[in-house]
This record gives C-alpha cells, sequence and structure tokens, in this order.
C-alpha cells in the first residue's frame, strides 16, 4: 500500500499520464530484478531536472549513466569537432581583418629626396599622427610613408624650398592634402585591432580544448546533452587496458588526446606479436650459424638445465652480414623452432615518431616481452638506432654519419635501449636479436660484454650452400619438361658466385617473368628463362629500339673478344668466359652505363689473392682496350667502365694491401676522407705516382 501512495505522489509531481509512468517504471523494476524500487529517490534525483521525462526514460532503460557513452570508444565526440572548427573559422576571420590592412612600407628622407628628383611623386597626404603618406604615379605601387620629427608647417616650407632648388615650377608642385583622422576612425580602427587579437585568442583557446580533456569540456558537455546520474554505476563498464597499450600509466606523461580520438601513429598503440611460419628446414644454407643460433632454442625450451648449471645466455645477440644473406630469416625459423613469442620491428620505427615516444615506445616493447616470458624481440636494422653518440658524429657528418648537434631523437630511444638490456635479468627468459649490415657505426656501448655480447657472421653463400638455395626456390616454379632440376640447380649455383639469397630469389622470379612474356607454346620456365634473367641482373635489359651501327657492332665486338682472350690465356686470374654479346643493354645500375655489350666471366671462389692474381685481373679489364688498340691503332671510351675498375684494384694494391715496392709494407684505409687521412703528403704524392 506504501508503494502504491508513492506512486501516485510521484506521478502528480512529475505530471506524467499514469500510462507513460507506468511504461517507464516497469524496465526500471525488472532491470532492478526486484518486486518494487525506491521511487521516492528517483523524485529527488529528477526534482530539479528540465528533462525529467528523457531522463526518467533514460535511467529505466540501463543508459541512465553519462560516463558510460563517454566510456564508449566507438563515440564520435561533437565537442572537438564544434570547437575545431570554430577555431578554424575564427582563425579564417582573423587572417582576412589582418590580410585587408595595407602594407606601408617606411621611407628615410634621402629617399623622398630622391623620388622628388625621379618625378616619382604624385601626391602627399598628412595627417594628426605624425607620419605623411606618399603616394606615387606608378599604377599597383603601394604608397610609402614618411614620419615627421617636425612640426608639419616646417615639413611643407621644408619641401617647397627642395622644389625651388630642384627648378620645379609652380604648376608643377606636389600637392598637399591635410587628412584628419575623426574619432569615429580612430576608433574604428582601435576596435579592429581588437577584433584581431580577440579571434585569435578565441582560436587558439578552443584549439586547446578541442585537443585537450579538462573539466571545463565536461561541464560544457553536460550542459549541452543532459545526463544527471553522473554517480550511478555504468553496465558496461570499459575493459581493462591490455598490457603494452598507449594508455598505460606512463604513458599519463603526455596528458593530451588528439581530436576526435583519431591515432596519428599507426599501430602506436599496442605491441603486437609477430606470428611466423619459418623453420629451420626452409632457411637454406647457414649452417655454422644455425648451430650457433640452436643454442638459443635449447636454453629457451629448457632453461632449468643452464640455470642448475650456473650458466647465463648472453642478453642479446647480434647478426652481421651482407644485405639480403637471411638474417631475418633466421631469427623467425628461431622463434618457430623454440615455440616462444616472437617480437619484431625495425629501428626506424623507434625514430621516426614525435620526440620522446620513440623511448616510450622501446619500454613499452621490453615491458610486453616480459609479461610473455619466455621471449624473442628482433630489432632489425639497429644501425638506424644505435649509431654512435661520439661528439665528432653529433655536429657534423662523418663517418658514424651524425644527424646535427645535441641530444637527438636517435640518442634519447638508444639510451633508452642501454637501459632497458641492463635491466633485464638472465631468469627472465627473454633474448634480444639485432641484425645490420653497418657494424662499424654501431655505439661501443651496445657491443660491450651484458648486451649484444654474441656476434654471429653471416657471410655470402658458398657455392654449396648456393646449391640448396637454388634448390628451394626453383621448386616453387613450374618447370619446362625437358629440365633436369639437378642439372639447372647445379649449372645455375655456379654462374652466380657473390650473390645471397635474396639475389637468387630474384633472378628465379625474373626468370618465371620471362616465361610469362612468351607468346610461344612452351609450358613452364625453361633454362632460357634463367639465362635470360641472368643476363638481365647481370648487364641490364637487352635495349634492341636503338640499334648500332656496323662499325660500332665490329668494334664492340672486338673489345669484347679481347677481355673474353685474356681472360682464357692467363688462368691465374680465376675468371672464365662462358658467353660474349654485343646487344646493347640497358642501364641496370652505376657500373653498366654506356655498355654495348658484355662478356658473362664465372669468377673462381677464391680468398686469397697474390700479386700475379691481381695482375692477371687488371690484365683481364684491359684486355679490351688493347684489343682496340692492335684492331684500329686507337681506342674507343667503351672501355671506360673497366679502366675505372682497373684504377681501384691498383689503389687498393698499393694503399691497403701493402703490395707496392715503393711504399713498403704499410696499409691505410681509403674510404677516409681528406681531413681525416693520417699520412703525410710526400707519401700520397708516391700513392699518385
Amino acid at each position: 500500500m506504501s508503494q502504491i501512495l508513492r506512486f501516485g505522489i510521484f506521478k502528480h509531481q512529475i505530471k506524467v499520464p499514469c500510462s507513460r509512468l507506468c511504461l517507464y517504471t516497469l524496465p526500471l523494476v525488472a532491470r532492478t530484478e526486484q518486486s518494487s524500487t525506491p521511487l521516492v529517490k528517483l523524485k529527488n534525483k529528477c526534482r530539479w531536472s528540465l528533462y525529467r521525462r528523457f531522463t526518467i526514460a533514460n535511467y529505466c532503460s540501463g543508459r541512465g549513466s553519462g560516463a558510460s557513452s563517454h566510456n564508449n570508444p566507438n563515440r564520435l565526440n561533437r565537442y572537438p569537432l564544434i570547437t575545431g572548427l570554430l577555431s578554424i573559422f575564427f582563425y579564417g576571420v582573423a587572417y582576412q581583418l589582418i590580410s585587408s590592412v595595407p602594407d606601408i612600407r617606411r621611407i628615410s628622407f634621402e629617399e623622398l629626396v630622391s623620388m622628388l628628383k625621379k618625378g616619382e611623386v604624385r601626391c602627399i597626404e598628412t595627417n594628426n599622427t605624425g607620419y605623411v603618406l606618399i603616394h606615387r604615379y606608378e599604377i599597383g605601387k603601394p604608397p610609402v610613408s614618411f614620419k615627421l620629427t617636425t612640426s608639419l608647417e616646417e615639413f611643407v616650407s621644408g619641401l617647397r624650398s627642395l622644389e625651388n632648388m630642384l627648378g620645379i615650377e609652380e604648376n608643377d608642385r606636389i600637392p598637399v592634402y591635410e587628412m584628419l583622422n575623426s574619432f569615429s576612425d580612430r576608433l574604428l580602427q582601435d576596435c579592429k585591432r581588437w577584433l584581431i587579437a580577440l579571434l585569435l585568442s578565441a582560436s587558439f583557446l578552443l584549439l586547446l580544448f578541442s585537443i585537450k580533456e579538462s573539466p571545463l569540456t565536461d561541464k560544457l558537455l553536460n550542459k549541452t546533452f543532459p545526463s544527471r546520474f553522473k554517480n550511478t554505476p555504468s553496465t558496461n563498464a570499459p575493459p581493462p587496458k591490455p598490457s603494452g597499450s598507449s594508455n598505460d600509466s606512463e604513458n599519463d606523461r603526455f596528458p593530451f588526446r588528439p581530436p576526435f580520438h583519431w591515432d596519428p601513429f599507426s599501430g602506436f598503440n599496442t605491441i603486437k606479436l609477430t606470428t611466423t611460419t619459418v623453420k629451420f628446414k626452409d632457411v637454406a644454407g647457414l649452417h655454422a650459424c644455425k648451430q650457433e643460433v640452436m643454442e638459443f632454442v635449447s636454453y629457451l625450451k629448457n632453461p632449468q638445465k643452464y640455470q642448475a648449471l650456473g650458466a647465463k645466455l648472453p642478453k642479446g645477440a647480434l647478426l652481421l652480414g651482407p644485405p639480403g644473406t637471411g638474417k631475418t630469416l633466421l631469427v623467425k625459423a628461431l622463434a618457430n623452432e623454440a615455440e616462444v613469442p616472437f617480437f619484431s620491428m625495425a629501428g626506424p620505427e623507434f625514430v621516426e615518431v614525435i620526440g620522446g615516444l620513440g623511448a616510450l615506445r622501446l619500454r613499452q616493447l621490453f615491458k610486453v616481452a616480459r609479461s610473455y616470458s619466455p621471449a624473442i624481440i628482433f630489432i632489425d636494422e639497429l644501425d638506424s638506432l644505435g649509431r654512435r653518440r661520439d661528439s665528432a658524429d653529433s655536429g657534423r657528418s662523418g663517418k658514424g654519419g651524425g644527424r646535427g648537434g645535441g641530444v637527438s631523437e636517435m640518442e634519447q630511444t638508444l639510451n633508452q635501449l642501454l637501459v632497458e638490456m641492463d635491466g633485464m635479468d638472465t631468469t627472465e627468459d627473454v633474448i634480444v636479436f639485432g641484425a645490420t649490415n653497418r657494424a662499424d657505426l654501431l655505439d661501443k656501448a651496445l657491443l660491450r660484454a651484458g648486451r649484444f655480447d654474441r656476434h654471429i657472421f653471416i657471410n655470402l653463400p658458398n657455392l654449396a650452400e648456393r646449391k640448396e638455395i637454388f634448390a628451394i626456390y626453383i621448386a616453387k616454379y613450374r618447370l619446362a619438361p625437358d629440365v633436369v632440376q639437378d642439372e639447372l640447380v647445379e649449372r645455375l649455383s655456379g654462374w652466380c658466385p657473390g650473390m645471397s639469397g635474396a639475389d637468387i630469389a630474384r633472378l628465379c622470379n625474373e626468370a618465371a617473368l620471362s616465361a610469362a612474356r612468351r607468346d610461344d607454346k612452351m609450358i613452364g620456365v625453361t633454362k632460357a628463362d634463367f639465362e635470360t634473367a641472368f643476363e638481365r641482373i647481370l648487364a641490364g635489359a637487352a635495349k634492341r629500339s636503338n640499334p648500332l651501327t656496323a662499325a660500332e657492332r665490329h668494334m664492340s665486338a672486338v673489345h669484347e673478344s679481347g677481355r673474353a682472350l685474356v681472360a682464357w690465356l692467363l688462368p691465374r686470374s680465376g675468371l672464365l668466359p662462358v658467353k660474349i654479346s654485343i646487344i646493347p643493354r640497358t642501364v641496370s645500375g652505376p657500373d653498366t652505363v654506356g655498355d654495348l655489350g658484355f662478356t658473362q666471366l664465372i669468377s673462381e671462389e677464391k680468398y686469397l689473392l697474390n700479386t700475379d692474381d691481381l695482375a692477371d685481373r687488371m690484365a683481364v679489364l684491359l684486355g679490351g682496350r688493347a684489343a682496340e688498340q692492335i684492331v684500329y691503332n686507337a681506342v674507343s671510351d667503351i672501355s671506360q667502365k673497366y679502366i675505372r675498375e682497373a684504377s681501384k684494384l691498383a689503389m687498393k694494391q698499393v694503399r691497403q694491401f701493402g703490395m707496392s715496392k715503393t711504399i713498403g709494407n704499410l696499409s691505410f684505409n681509403v674510404s677516409l676522407p681528406t681531413a681525416m687521412k693520417y699520412f703525410s703528403y710526400y707519401l700520397e704524392f708516391h700513392f699518385d705516382s
């Protein structure tokens, strides 16, 4: 009975029909899962509300908490949008007001006299501001101003005296008009200045409000959109923050929120796991490197074995080697074999963001990796993050490639990496791998014991490893029926000394593309396709649109034949001629400019070269030029590339290898700039002689 009386009192106070009130209260009873509801409390909450019906319906339907709508991440915040647009509008109005003010240049008295002599002055206006406005005859030229240092009468008398000295007649004298500014004009100018300042200030404040959460924002939002039940707990509580999210407590040092909840840093909010399906059997060659990384696999699978012996695994390992040798592929296979979480990021991802956020992202990476322990962190292109912090490299570009003075973003991120690796415990089971092809640029603090103290060198594949790589890649393509895979692998692996795994993959793909371009009915990739792809990579694509003349073809044939003949007659050079072509080639690199043909030479895999070997190789490079001299009694510019290569080889023989009898057993770095050479000019003279 008491509930019915309360219901009647409440109905009378809020002044709504009984049917509508029941429609509002029945969902409330069902929502609270009780037989009755203390409606007096609800009446007290709605007593001073201007939106009673809306508030009751919103509360009964479960949307009573305004905070729940604000916590919805998919909700578009309209207030930053409105304030941002108003800020742009006010700024545009202020810009129009500023641009409407003419830009009047001030001149000196000497310039005024010069203008009078040239007859450029049309008239002069004066006012009570202490300035005179000088109008010119030229159309489109704005007027200039001159500040009076004397009274107006003295200025006019001095102007007339100057006109008399210049011989200007009475009829041609410059008229002087006195324009007095009224009170309304001065008031209009003052209002215009104040309006510009007010608009700029309002634009700045609105821009701040649009990017920053503040109590004023919530207050204005509550006045605009009714929500009176702030203390009511929300039924849709926001999910807990994931570990590593950019909303963590350590991000509270950046108390800003971009407008409209827009994230300007793609992929910055969370650190995600990298999925990999690569296994060791998919990595051809690299047998010695696999044995070294298998130690990490064993530790991650069974760390108790090492901890019982007191052994501590290195905190980090550095993979060194030329580009395309499989450093990233090896780490992915390691993570897959060890069955541990794998986090892979590139060095530029830490430094290509706003200052200070690179170090923050690095902290998040290590924090998430520790939460997934055991785990592997892989940082590719480590040289972009860990360059030396020498004072010589910080202010100017040098060997270390400094990027400017002061503490740069790269140095802050590097310091954070050093701190994180120092704070790592061997019991955390988090191993950091880094990959670079410029180990000479790395900071020494990264290479000391306790950080990247395990160095794994990955060289270019040898003959046996190239066979394995070719076998893996060729098996992915459909070969022609007359092609025997083993014979093709044997042949191609001998043709490609010095090629990396990435180069071999490119060669196989170019062969498949060449097969797709053919119009014949042959199905599959043939040997000719692989030869065409090899020539395309080695010397560039064939250029048939600009054929050579008969004389040019003959000279090209003589030049290439001379190189091939010298290489055949000098076996100590380690170069075996396989094919000669006089088809012009397009530019495929800096060393193929102007090539009218090429000679395919297979080089022997030799790791040591003596003076005779170097002399034979230089003879092969100059063999084409010698053939031109014998046949034509003249030489052409077709051999410029080979002369350049022979000069570099001779320079290394004298400066680096210490094979000169005049210089003696001395070795110097040829790549050093002139300012850092540590030998005398006398010795440099002997180098060049």
